[in-house]
């Protein structure tokens, strides 16, 4: 009987954390965080928190997408004091910041701490899985946008940001996650904006390679338009 009785939660747990991906595949962010949050679980409120930083980045009105991202970081904060040892929970946390700070624009961004917070935060989920795409694609990210906002020279000796290890991180997020449509886009917007003329044929073939790949969810489906148009204004 007692069996009986923690069973019921613990599958509904399941069915609920299967629900809120499903919202979330589908486009709907918002109802996918309701769901995630609604779980009071680490991996619950890691899913919440993805699912606002998706839906305030690519998505909400302007006005709308600091409190929501605001939201992303306060779930994620709490994903991690359920779960220290959790991957994703620390990662969100870095999502989280770095779509806030883009969001509020670089000078803001680093008077408040959030350039070398967010990548604390990325490096943290690393030492727990050094093998975690999302996390080497954001470091790698990180690196591009801190080379890119702040200038090569700045940017290495105030955070240690360098083109080669950007380079170096978008080639291992290729090797870990192939068939990933984010891995090939986010590659080729950070090498659009920190290499040269010498580097546009690398540029295009990583969107031509994004946009072969199947578009499986509706986050695919963002990445996919932004590849498409990023391509076409290589030929304007």
């Amino acid at each position: 009987m007692v069996v009986a009785i923690f069973a019921v939660p613990a599958a509904y747990a399941e069915t609920s954390i299967t629900a809120a991906r499903t919202a979330f595949d589908e486009g709907r962010y918002l109802a996918a965080a309701d769901l995630a949050e609604s779980l009071d679980t680490s991996e619950g409120y890691a899913l919440a928190a993805d699912a606002l930083a998706v839906h305030g980045h690519y998505i909400a009105a302007v006005a709308d997408k600091q409190p929501l991202l605001q939201r992303a970081r306060s779930l994620a904060d709490k994903a991690v004091a359920l779960d220290e040892t959790s991957a994703e929970a620390r990662f969100q946390v870095a999502h989280a910041m770095g779509r806030y700070a883009q969001s509020i624009g670089p000078t803001k961004a680093l008077r408040e701490g959030f350039v070398g917070g967010s990548r604390e935060a990325i490096e943290a989920a690393l030492e727990i899985d050094p093998d975690m795409a999302e996390a080497r694609l954001s470091l790698a990210s990180w690196h591009a946008d801190v080379v890119d906002g702040f200038g090569r020279m700045l940017g290495r000796m105030t955070y240690g940001a360098t083109v080669q290890a950007a380079m170096d991180n978008y080639e291992r997020t290729l090797e870990l996650a192939p068939e990933e449509k984010v891995a090939y886009f986010e590659f080729a917007r950070g090498l659009a904006a920190i290499g040269g003329r010498k580097d546009r044929a690398r540029v295009r073939e990583l969107l031509t390679q994004a946009l072969e790949l199947p578009v499986r969810n509706d986050f695919d489906r963002i990445i996919h338009e932004r590849a498409t148009a990023q391509l076409e204004s290589l030929d304007e």
